[in-house]
């Protein structure tokens, strides 16, 4: 898992009215799935064998845990 991009979506959806965040592009789905793997989200479930669309439907517990840790370390999210 990227955590770079796993703390900008869960940022993303931090910041959305809507509670949700739609992704499109393989690379964004195979990262949420990760994501939902490790209890980071919860997400939308996919038949497909190589999704190239995900919906992040809500931040765990986990979730949360891990913004806040990786949002106190200033430099981690300034780069």
């Amino acid at each position: 898992m990227n955590l770079r991009l796993a703390y900008k979506l869960i940022a993303e959806v931090e910041h959305q009215s809507a509670g949700f965040l739609k992704m499109r592009g393989r690379e964004a789905a195979r990262e949420v799935y990760l994501m939902a793997e490790a209890g980071l989200v919860k997400a939308n479930e996919s038949d497909e064998l190589d999704p190239t669309e995900a919906v992040i439907t809500r931040i765990t517990h986990a979730g949360h845990q891990f913004y806040r840790a990786l949002n106190n370390v200033r430099s981690f999210s300034h780069n």
